[in-house]
This record gives structure tokens, sequence and C-alpha cells, in this order.
């Protein structure tokens, strides 16, 4: 059930809207910049660099935490079927 006529008009004029709305904006070249090498910032470069290893350091952590959680949640299992 679509809910009648009004609510598939009222969808097609809010699609038709957003789609307007779409051709206005000035499309982003944000992204475009910064992931081709030569055009992008050293400092934007460095601050990437920076937090993919921080990222990848705090993967590696929690990693070892949950392991070490699963470790001991195994552990009890046994002493307590045991």
């Amino acid at each position: 059930m679509t809910g009648g006529a009004g609510f598939s008009r009222q969808a097609s004029q809010s699609f038709q809207e957003n789609h307007d709305l779409g051709k206005i904006r000035p499309k982003s070249n944000f992204f475009k910049s910064s992931r081709n090498l030569e055009k992008a910032e050293s400092g934007a470069l460095s601050e990437s660099i920076e937090y993919r290893k921080s990222r990848k350091s705090q993967l590696e952590k929690n990693r070892l935490l949950v392991g070490g959680i699963i470790a001991l949640l195994v552990m009890l299992a046994i002493l307590l079927l045991a």
C-alpha cells in the first residue's frame, strides 16, 4: 500500500526538487586535490600519515585486548567445567 495518490505525488515532487538542487550546487573538489600527491599540501599529507599510524596502533592494541579477554574467558570456562 502506497498511501494513495497524494503520497505518490508528494514523493515525485520531493524527488524532482532534490534532483534540481543537485544541478544548482557546485561540485566539490576537496577530495580530488588531496588524493593527488602532486596537488596535496604537505601539512595535509603529514597529518594524514600521522592519523593512519595512530589508527593502526590503536587497532593493534584493540586486537590484543580482545584476544586477551577471549583467552581469559576460555580459561574461565575450562576451569568451571573441570
